[in-house]
Formats: structure tokens, C-alpha cells, sequence
């Protein structure tokens, strides 16, 4: 489902802000759009939330985040 930034804020439960934050260090993908999102971003802010309630920094974040959704993409590759 396509939602705009504040429909997914209300969605999470995550300040606008936060997401646009989010999406400016590239915790959403490196080239995801600032004003569409989907169910697939919705996922990964839970992610984020996650390890942040446990811890990890935004900017830490930034280098692990890449890592989760590539690992996520050979899990659900089918060959």
C-alpha cells in the first residue's frame, strides 16, 4: 500500500520528522523517496525503533542498515 509521510507517521507512531530524518541518513535505502513510502518502510522503521530502543545510534545504524536489507534480499530470493 503507497502512503504519503504523513500517513506513515501516524502509521509508526514516529514523528514526521524522525522518518524524514530517517530517510535523509538512508536508513530506508539509499535513493528512497522522501514523500512515498510503503508497507516494505513500515517494517523497516520497526527495525530501526528496535535498535534504537536497544542501544544503537542513528549513525550506527547507517552502516548496519544496508547490511539488513541486503541480507533480507538473499532470504527471499528464490532460485
Amino acid at each position: 500500500m503507497e502512503m504519503n509521510l504523513t500517513e506513515l507517521a501516524q502509521t509508526t507512531n514516529v514523528d514526521a520528522s524522525r522518518i524524514q530524518e530517517y530517510v535523509a541518513m538512508g536508513l530506508l535505502g539509499a535513493d528512497h523517496s522522501a514523500t512515498t513510502f510503503d508497507d516494505s518502510d513500515m517494517y523497516w522503521i520497526d527495525m530501526i525503533q528496535c535498535f534504537q530502543d536497544n542501544g544503537t545510534s542513528l549513525e550506527d545504524l547507517s552502516g548496519l542498515m544496508p547490511r539488513c536489507r541486503k541480507a533480507q534480499t538473499r532470504l527471499t530470493q528464490v532460485n
